[in-house]
């Protein structure tokens, strides 16, 4: 098996970088850079989920090249894909991101299986390494410019509220276009006001309990009007207290089953597949 790994420092916090690595145009923006071509086959959202697959078409040694990969990971530190379909009898692509004080460093890994025999080792060695590092070079690139652009805006949080093992999620009564679905609890940071204590804040406000932070979930996700959307993990501070609706139709407390068959916004539907894990 070959492997090719590359790594790069990133001036953005890791949740942000793993944003961009979800980012659904960023395939094909890595392909266009090399006059290529590359499409997101993935559900109408702006961030790749698992389950998600991506189709690939691009010319190596002057023949045609198709190949499909699905996204089976997806977290703020972390996105792998492996092949569907394609001409390689095995393909993994694995991008793991690491804090390297205020920035990030990214490591890429892409292993793969090359097809017949010596003829094989001798192409990929004279034509396909070289290839396959300059895709990784403008991934990075493209990661890069988007994490960076992203972490200067300004920051909305929402709370992942788990008690007993299930997720608390409120149902929206406002505006008319929104009303009916579901989301975290959660608001604007406040100027001069910290992530923890702006969730401790919106959920004072929102629910009429108080809550104490106890960490993250999933990667930042980019919302419109500049916004970025970053969910922090929560706990009731008395485990006995009840959270009421003040400015929502409703709340429920979900299970690991129900939360992705809810009808959720689509900011906090793409990071249900990491919600369910904290249930």
């Amino acid at each position: 098996m070959s492997v090719l790994r590359t790594t790069g420092l990133i001036d953005a916090p890791v949740a942000t970088v793993g944003a961009a690595l979800r980012d659904t145009r960023l395939a094909e923006r890595g392909l266009r850079a090399l006059g290529a071509h590359g499409h997101a086959a993935t559900r109408p959202s702006p961030l790749l989920v698992p389950g998600d697959e991506i189709a690939f078409r691009f010319r190596l040694a002057g023949l045609p090249v198709r190949l499909t990969t699905r996204v089976v990971r997806a977290d703020a530190d972390a996105l792998s894909s492996v092949l569907v379909s394609g001409p390689l009898p095995e393909l993994r692509h694995e991008t793991v991101l690491a804090a390297a004080g205020p920035r990030t460093l990214l490591t890429d890994s892409l292993h793969w299986t090359t097809p017949l025999g010596p003829l094989g080792r001798l192409v990929d060695v004279a034509v396909v390494r070289r290839f396959v590092l300059r895709v990784l070079a403008a991934r990075t690139a493209g990661v890069r410019e988007l994490a960076e652009g992203w972490a200067a805006r300004k920051v909305v949080v929402g709370t992942a509220l788990v008690h007993r093992g299930r997720l608390l999620a409120q149902q929206r009564r406002y505006p008319a276009a929104d009303a009916g679905r579901w989301e975290l609890p959660g608001g604007r940071v406040e100027p001069g006001e910290d992530e923890r204590d702006a969730v401790v804040r919106e959920c004072r406000e929102e629910l009429d309990v108080e809550v104490r932070p106890t960490g993250r979930v999933g990667s930042d996700v980019p919302l419109r009007d500049d916004m970025l959307l970053r969910v922090h993990t929560a706990e009731l501070v008395d485990p006995e207290a009840v959270p009421r609706p003040v400015e929502h139709r409703d709340l429920r407390w979900v299970g690991r089953e129900e939360v992705e068959g809810l009808d959720w916004l689509e900011a906090d539907k793409v990071l249900t597949h990491s919600l369910r894990e904290l249930c």
